[in-house]
């Protein structure tokens, strides 16, 4: 079976670093004689127009396989899986990704290389679709449905991120941007009513300061949150933290960062299940693969949505 690939690049991401990935992924694919196309992602959005077209325009052809490659950060892989998923697939067309932003936690999360020319390997050298439950919500005020790779946050986190997209230090400090950010969104949030439903437990939060349904164990760039979380399983995770002094913001911080050990502060309340359901019945901050949202109300049923990807993880060099 032979491979074509559909490229999309967003050179901006990681402040350029999309680029300087771009550049070095090129002229491989050219040495090689792969089959390939691409287009240049220019503005937010486009991403999904891009890989919409694609799907709606790639020609199947026997015995050869098209995949859609993607090169940027995270918020790029999520806009290419969403236009892929706006267009209605009998045999859907394989995702392929090789991490060119600041962050980079879905391919962290999977075990990919970060290096270009490995990352490119595992995609190249990979022999057949490999299945990876990504994150579903509708979002009912709004009748919205998307799609995303790594998480969907609200208060607190998408706070930081809202707060690290504005901020020039994204690219050069990866996830210290985002931990630098902290204390600048703690004065920013407040707690915010909150409702969370899983089965048939309903538990209720007066004052949720942050609330995070992730899919991978990171964010803010290699952040480890959720270590239990992972693409291969139908579960997803869900960490709330009701609004704590800023000693205890600090203290459990300093638990994530020894790996885990905040999961079992009586500070944080941890779900981990195949359906969610929150309900946030005020304006708030919200982010999906750190990308804001926008602020508004919340009613979100959140699952998770079986999909091709073209990436074998257990090649470790560029040969």
């Amino acid at each position: 079976m032979i491979a074509e690939y559909y490229i999309i690049i967003n050179e901006l991401a990681g402040s350029g670093h999309g680029k300087v990935v771009w550049e070095t992924v090129k002229p491989i694919l050219e040495q090689r004689q792969i089959r390939f196309e691409y287009r240049i992602s220019e503005y937010a959005g486009h991403t999904i127009r891009l890989a919409n077209e694609y799907v709606k325009t790639i020609q199947r052809r026997p015995n050869v396989t098209p995949v859609i490659l993607v090169i940027g950060g995270d918020g790029t892989l999520n806009e290419a899986l969403n236009g892929i998923m706006q267009v209605p697939q009998a045999e859907p067309i394989p995702l392929a990704y090789i991490p060119g932003g600041s962050g980079n936690d879905f391919a962290r999360g999977l075990g990919m290389a970060t290096d270009p020319a490995i990352a490119l390997a595992q995609v190249l050298n990979n022999m057949r679709p490999r299945s990876l439950n990504v994150g579903y919500f509708h979002e009912t005020l709004k009748n919205e449905h998307r799609y995303f790779v790594n998480n969907v946050g609200l208060g607190f986190d998408a706070q930081i991120v809202d707060d690290t997209n504005r901020s020039k230090k994204k690219g050069r400090l990866g996830r210290w941007a985002y931990l630098s950010n902290m204390l600048a969104a703690y004065s920013q949030q407040e707690g915010f009513p909150l409702t969370v439903h899983v089965n048939r437990k309903r538990d209720y939060y007066k004052r949720a300061f942050l609330c995070t349904v992730s899919n991978i164990p990171y964010f803010g760039g290699g952040v480890e949150i959720l270590p239990q979380a992972n693409l291969h399983d139908d579960q997803l995770e869900l960490i709330v933290v009701e609004e704590p002094h800023w000693w205890i913001i600090l203290w459990l911080f300093v638990l994530l960062l020894l790996g885990g050990r905040h999961l079992k502060s009586r500070f944080v309340h941890h779900y981990r299940n195949a359906n969610l359901h929150l309900l946030v019945n005020s304006v708030e901050i919200g982010q999906m693969d750190g990308q804001i949202i926008g602020n508004r109300n919340y009613d979100l049923y959140l699952s998770t949505h079986p999909y091709p990807f073209w990436i074998d993880t257990s090649i470790h060099d560029h040969h």
